[in-house]
């Protein structure tokens, strides 16, 4: 009988210590995230209140230059409102927001990719290690060449995509709100972009 109630005991507790760690993972997960002191918004809702709490436009403009890289690149295909286009399939999007070490504000429309098909051929894309390029660093020290470095700004949109992918439009696409977008180019975010 003894071992019976420190079983329950014991049952009681470990429902308890769920119950509080779950409360930590939810509140972890709302909680206002801060880069340099500035706080990030979650959404394009959320962001336009920072705005105008803040009297400026500076979440504003950082989606303006997101959007304005997107249309320079057509990224997407507009096909009408309330069109459903065949054999595509719906996914969703978000924002990312956050801020750079210069206090600069960043937007970037990134695609829910995990709701595609994971591809039947590899799509690893490699990237340059911080060992390889201290490395060439080095040898270019002690070679004396010329070394130059650069960033492609947008390097995905640069490619299109295999994917066969649409979104529908929200409101912080202004004009197109509400529209079906077919992703045309490799948007951040699906599972073949870094091909």
């Amino acid at each position: 009988m003894t071992v019976g109630r420190s079983l329950q005991r014991l049952a009681n507790r470990q429902k308890l210590l769920c119950t509080a760690n779950q409360a930590k993972l939810q509140s972890f997960r709302t909680a206002p995230t801060y880069h340099f002191g500035i706080l990030i918004p979650c959404n394009h809702k959320h962001a336009m209140e920072l705005d105008q709490f803040y009297g400026n436009n500076l979440w504003r403009e950082s989606e303006v230059t997101e959007w304005d890289s997107i249309d320079e690149y057509n990224t997407f295909q507009d096909v009408g409102k309330g069109t459903t286009p065949k054999g595509y399939k719906k996914i969703w999007y978000h924002i990312i927001y956050a801020v750079k070490h210069d206090l600069q504000h960043k937007a970037w429309l990134v695609a829910n990719g995990n709701l595609t098909e994971t591809p039947l051929t590899s799509v690893y894309s490699s990237v340059v290690s911080l060992h390889g390029l201290r490395l060439c660093l080095f040898l270019a020290e002690l070679n004396q060449p010329e070394a130059w470095s650069t960033d492609i700004g947008n390097a995905y949109l640069e490619a299109y995509t295999e994917e066969k992918v649409y979104v529908i439009a929200g409101d912080e696409f202004a004009d197109q709100a509400g529209h079906s977008l077919i992703v045309v180019k490799a948007l951040y975010g699906l599972r073949s972009s870094g091909l």
